[in-house]
C-alpha cells in the first residue's frame, strides 16, 4: 500500500489489487458478458482520483476489476493498518433475467463487504441496490455512493475547446461516469484492518474496480455548502495564480475591485457606468469536504499555501505562513428582501447590487453571481454596469442572504436617487427592508420614457427591467443575424404587456450591412418580412436585395407603425438621405451625445438643410453588458389623455422628444415647447430661448444651439445638479433651435449627456439650406444607387429598378436644391458628384465639380 501525507485533513492509503483483480481474462462468451467487457475496457487506468480520493485502478485488456457472483466464490483483499473510511470503485451489472421493472426491490442486498480486523472480529456491510448501488428498476443514482467524475466548475465566460456555448451555461462539467463511488464508514476506526471480503448475492455481478483506506474525521464524499473565501495577508491584497481544493474544488476565483468601506459608500461612481478604482483582491469560491485542504499559489510566491477548508468553514478561518483562509457569508438564512418607494410607501422593482464587506457580489436566487457580458449570452435579468453585478429585482422577492454586514447600491432610473448605504443582517431576522426616493417627476406633467432598441430578452424580463429602470415604454425588436433569427416568436403585431406603467411592443429592425438599419416600431399585424438584406452579418450568405430603408420605413407607417433610424449613423451610413428626406422617419437614435462628435454634426447637416427630424435614445441592448434604458427617450404626452403605445408613437411622430443618459433637460423658444414651429417675417427677428437641465449626478454645461452654432452657454467647473441658460437669438433665417446638456468635466459621470430635439423657425417663405450638406447627402444617394446596381445581389429585376428609382428621385431633389439654393451648375451624368463649397445657409457655395 502506497501512503498519501498531508499536512491537512484526510490521509490515504491506496491499496494493490493486482493480485485480486480476475476478470475479464480469456475470451468473453456471451452477448451481454462481451459488453460488459467493452465497458470495463473504457474505464480509467491507473492512478486515478474520484472526488479527491487516490485509487490505483487496473490496466490493459485483462484482469481490470473483482467480478463476482453468487456462485463465484467470494473474493478477499489484504489490509493492513487503520482506516475510518473505506473507499470502493463498485458496480451492480443487472442481467436481463435479474431486472424486475415492474416490481422494483430498492433495498435488495445484491451483496456484502466483510471487514475482518486483526484481532478476529468482523464487520458485515450489506451492499443495498439504489442504496450503495444503482439498479435499473429505479432510476436515479445511488443514495450513498457518488459518481466516478466529481462535478467541476466551467468558466461560461471561458468555454473550454471543443465544448459548445449553451453546455457551458449551466456552469458544470462531470458528475457522471461508473463505476461508483462508495465510502464505507468503519464501525471500529481504532482497528487494525487484515483483510476485505467481497461476496455477492445475486447471479448478476457484483464488480470492485478499486479499494482505497481513508483517515478522515468526516465523510471525504460529504461536501460542505459553497462559500467564498478570501487570503489574508500582510502587505498588498491578495493576487491568486491558482487555488486548487483537493476533497472539492474551486468554482471560481472572483476578483473583488474595491472592499466595501465608507470610501464605497461615498463614492461618486454611485448610480453611474463609471468602475471604481481597483483597490480590491482576488477571492475564491470553493467547496468541498471538511477536510478538504485549500492549496493556494500567490502571484510572487513560490511555495504554495494550504488551508485547511473545515477549519476556515467552522471557526472562520484556517493559519498558515503569517498568512489565513478566511470564509465570508458563512451562515445564510432565507429572507424576504422589500425595497420601499419612498414617495409612494410601497415595493418597487430596482437595480440592485448587494456584496460583502470584501466586495463579494451576493446574487439574489435566480440571478447570476458571475454574468457573462457577451454578446447574445446571459440575456436574462442581470447587468453589469461599471464592473459590478446588478440584478433586476421585483419590489419583493426571496433570497438567501449572508447574516452579518451587507453593502448595497440601488439604482431606478434617471428621477430616482441612487442609493448606497450599509444594512446589517442579523441572526434570524425575516425580513429586510431598502429605500430608494424619487426625487423628479417628470412622469406627472406628461413625460413617458422609452427604450427604443433592444433585443433577446424575452417580453416579461423586459418588463421587469423597464420596471427597475424608470422605463415606460421598451420596443423590442425582431431580427435576423445571418441563420440566427431573435425575438420571431415573441412578434404580435399588437402590444404586448401593458402593466403598471410600462409597456412592452415588439417590433423588428430591418437591417442591411450596406444600407443602415431601420427600427419597425409598433407595427401593428404582419410584421415586414423580409427583416434583412445584403451580406452576411445582416442577412444570410447571399439572401438578395428586395427592400430599401425608405420601403421598408413606407411600409411601417402604412402599418401604423413608428420609425427609427437606429444609432445612427453607423451600420452601413450610405441610404440615409433617401428616407430622410422622403421624410418617413420619425426619429435618430443618436449615441454618443456627449460630444460635437459625427453623429449629432451628422443630425445637424439634415436639420440645416430643412429636413425635419427628432431625436431618440436608445440602447441597442444585446447583452448583460448593457443596462436597459441607460439610453433613453423622453417624449411629452398630453397629461390630460391616456398613456398608451399609440400615445407615445404619437409624441414621437410630432417631435416632443429629447434624448438622455441621465439628465432631464427643458427648452421652450418665446414660451413655444419642442417640434414646434415660430414663424417669423423674412426680415427675421429676435427670439427668446430659455433652457435648463437637472442631474442626480454634477452637470459641467448646458448650451443652446442654433442652426448648429452654440449661441449661449453656461458652466460649472465645479458641477452642479441644476443649470440654467438663456439668450437672445437674432434669426435672419430659417432653421432650428435645440438645447443640449453634459456632465462635469473630471467627475465619473462626465459621459452624462441630453439633447432635445427642436424648435423650428420659419422664417418668411424661406428653406433652410446648407450647400456642403447637401453635396455631402448626394455623395451617399449616388454611392447607393452603385451599390444597387453593381455589387448588389437582385431578387429580380423589377426590385433592382423599384429600389433605384426611390434613390433617383432623392437625387433629383437634391441636384433642384444645389442649383436653385446653392447655386451650384446642374451637374450631368451619373457618376460621383461633390462640390467643396464654403457657402452656409441660404447663401452660395462656390466650388469645383468632378
Amino acid at each position: 500500500m502506497a501512503r498519501r501525507k498531508r499536512r491537512y485533513g484526510a490521509s490515504f492509503r491506496t491499496v494493490n489489487l493486482a493480485e485480486s483483480f480476475n476478470w475479464p481474462r480469456g475470451k468473453v462468451k456471451g452477448g451481454w458478458w462481451q459488453k460488459l467487457a467493452e465497458r470495463i475496457a473504457r474505464y480509467p487506468e491507473g492512478r486515478q482520483e474520484p472526488w479527491g480520493v487516490p485509487v490505483r485502478m487496473g490496466k490493459g485488456p485483462k484482469k481490470r476489476v473483482i467480478l463476482v457472483d453468487r456462485k463465484k466464490r467470494p473474493v478477499k483483499i489484504k489490509l493492513s493498518g487503520a482506516a475510518d473510511y473505506v473507499v470502493i470503485l463498485h458496480t451492480w451489472e443487472q442481467q436481463p433475467k435479474d431486472i424486475r421493472r415492474e416490481d422494483p426491490t430498492e433495498g435488495l442486498v445484491v451483496g456484502e463487504y466483510v471487514l475482518t480486523y486483526a484481532d478476529g472480529a468482523e464487520h458485515v456491510q450489506p451492499v443495498r441496490a439504489r442504496f450503495e448501488l444503482s439498479m435499473v428498476e429505479s432510476p436515479g443514482p445511488p443514495w450513498v455512493a457518488r459518481p466516478f467524475n466529481m462535478w467541476e466548475a466551467v468558466d461560461p465566460a471561458a468555454p473550454p475547446a471543443g465544448v459548445l456555448w449553451g453546455g457551458t451555461q449551466i456552469g458544470v462539467a462531470g458528475g457522471s461516469g461508473q463505476p461508483w463511488v462508495y465510502a464505507l464508514e468503519n464501525p471500529h476506526p481504532a482497528k487494525k484492518l487484515k483483510s476485505l471480503t467481497v461476496r455477492a448475492l445475486t447471479a448478476s455481478p457484483l464488480i470492485v474496480a478499486g479499494v482505497t483506506l481513508c483517515q478522515s474525521s468526516s465523510h471525504p464524499l460529504r461536501h460542505m455548502p459553497r462559500r467564498t473565501y478570501r487570503v489574508k495577508k500582510k502587505g498588498a491584497p491578495a493576487k491568486i495564480a491558482a487555488a486548487d481544493v483537493d476533497l472539492g474544488g474551486v468554482t471560481r476565483i472572483e476578483h473583488s475591485t474595491s472592499p466595501r468601506d465608507a470610501k464605497w459608500l461615498k463614492s461618486p461612481n454611485t448610480g453611474l457606468r463609471a468602475e471604481e478604482p481597483d483597490r480590491g483582491e482576488d477571492l475564491i469560491e470553493a467547496f468541498g469536504a471538511e477536510d478538504a485542504t485549500v492549496s493556494v499559489d500567490l502571484a510572487g510566491r513560490g511555495k504554495p499555501l494550504e488551508f485547511s477548508l473545515g477549519e476556515a468553514f467552522k471557526s472562520g478561518r484556517s493559519k498558515e505562513s503569517g498568512a489565513s483562509l478566511e470564509v465570508l457569508g458563512k451562515r445564510r438564512q432565507w429572507m424576504l428582501v422589500k425595497v420601499i418607494d419612498g414617495s409612494t410607501g410601497r415595493p418597487t422593482p430596482v437595480r440592485l447590487h448587494m456584496s460583502g464587506a470584501r466586495g463579494e457580489y451576493i446574487a439574489p436566487y435566480g440571478h447570476h453571481s458571475q454574468i457573462v457580458a457577451h454578446w447574445f449570452e446571459d440575456y436574462g435579468a442581470d447587468v453589469l454596469v461599471g464592473g459590478r453585478n446588478f440584478a433586476y429585482v421585483p419590489g419583493e422577492f426571496t433570497t438567501d442572504m449572508p447574516v452579518g454586514d451587507v453593502f448595497v447600491e440601488i439604482s431606478k432610473g434617471f428621477e430616482y436617487e441612487p442609493v448606497r448605504a450599509k444594512v446589517r443582517v442579523r441572526p434570524g431576522q425575516k425580513e429586510l427592508e431598502l429605500k430608494v426616493d424619487r426625487w423628479k417627476d417628470l412622469r406627472s406633467s406628461g413625460w413617458v420614457t422609452a427604450d427604443t432598441h433592444v433585443h433577446f430578452i424575452s417580453p416579461h424580463t423586459a418588463w421587469l427591467e423597464g420596471q427597475c429602470e424608470g422605463v415606460n415604454v421598451i420596443n423590442l425588436l425582431a431580427s435576423q443575424w445571418g441563420r440566427l433569427f431573435t425575438n420571431v416568436g415573441d412578434y404580435t403585431g399588437r402590444v404586448g404587456i401593458v402593466e403598471d406603467d410600462t409597456i412592452v411592443y415588439v417590433g423588428t429592425e430591418n437591417r442591411n450591412h450596406m444600407l443602415g438599419h431601420m427600427s419597425m416600431l409598433g407595427t401593428k399585424g404582419l410584421p415586414v418580412y423580409p427583416m434583412c438584406c445584403g451580406n452576411p452579418g445582416e442577412a444570410y450568405i447571399a439572401d438578395p436585395e428586395f427592400y430599401t430603408l425608405a420601403e421598408w420605413a413606407m411600409e411601417n407607417k402604412r402599418r401604423g407603425g413608428v420609425v427609427i433610424r437606429p444609432h445612427y449613423p453607423y451600420c452601413g451610413h450610405t441610404e440615409d438621405p433617401v428616407p430622410i428626406i422622403k421624410g418617413v422617419i420619425d426619429a435618430l437614435e443618436i449615441n454618443p451625445i456627449r460630444d460635437r462628435g459625427f453623429p449629432v454634426q451628422e443630425w445637424y447637416r439634415y436639420l440645416n438643410c430643412g429636413y425635419r427630424v427628432a431625436v431618440a435614445g436608445g440602447t441597442d441592448k444585446m447583452g448583460a453588458y448593457t443596462a436597459l434604458g441607460w439610453l433613453r427617450t423622453y417624449a411629452k404626452l398630453d397629461p390630460n389623455m391616456p398613456f398608451d403605445y399609440d400615445a407615445w408613437g404619437e409624441a414621437v411622430r410630432a417631435g416632443r422628444t429629447y434624448s438622455s443618459n441621465g439628465p432631464l433637460i427643458e427648452l421652450s423658444v418665446e414660451g413655444r415647447g419642442l417640434s414646434d414651429t415660430i414663424e417669423i417675417t423674412r426680415t427675421g427677428g429676435a427670439l427668446e430661448a430659455r433652457a435648463s437641465a437637472e442631474c442626480y449626478a454634477p452637470l459641467g454645461a448646458i448650451e443652446i444651439v442654433h442652426n448648429g452654432r452654440v449661441v449661449a452657454s453656461e458652466s460649472s467647473r465645479a458641477g452642479s445638479r441644476r443649470l440654467a441658460v438663456s439668450a437672445k437669438i437674432s434669426c435672419t433665417s430659417s432653421g432650428w433651435i435645440a438645447a443640449r446638456c453634459s456632465g462635469a468635466g473630471g467627475h465619473p459621470g462626465s459621459y452624462l449627456a441630453a439633447h432635445t430635439s427642436p424648435v423650428y423657425v420659419k422664417c418668411g417663405n424661406s428653406r433652410a439650406f446648407d450647400g456642403p450638406a447637401a453635396e455631402h447627402m448626394l455623395a451617399l444617394v449616388e454611392g447607393g444607387m452603385e451599390y444597387l446596381n453593381t455589387l448588389a445581389t437582385h431578387f429580380d429585376e423589377p426590385s433592382r429598378k423599384r429600389m433605384v428609382k426611390l434613390f433617383k428621385e432623392v437625387r433629383a431633389e437634391l441636384r433642384g436644391r444645389l442649383v436653385v439654393e446653392g447655386g451650384h451648375h446642374h451637374h450631368h451624368g451619373d457618376g460621383g458628384y461633390h462640390t467643396h463649397g464654403h457657402g452656409h445657409g441660404g447663401g452660395k457655395g462656390a466650388g469645383h465639380h468632378h
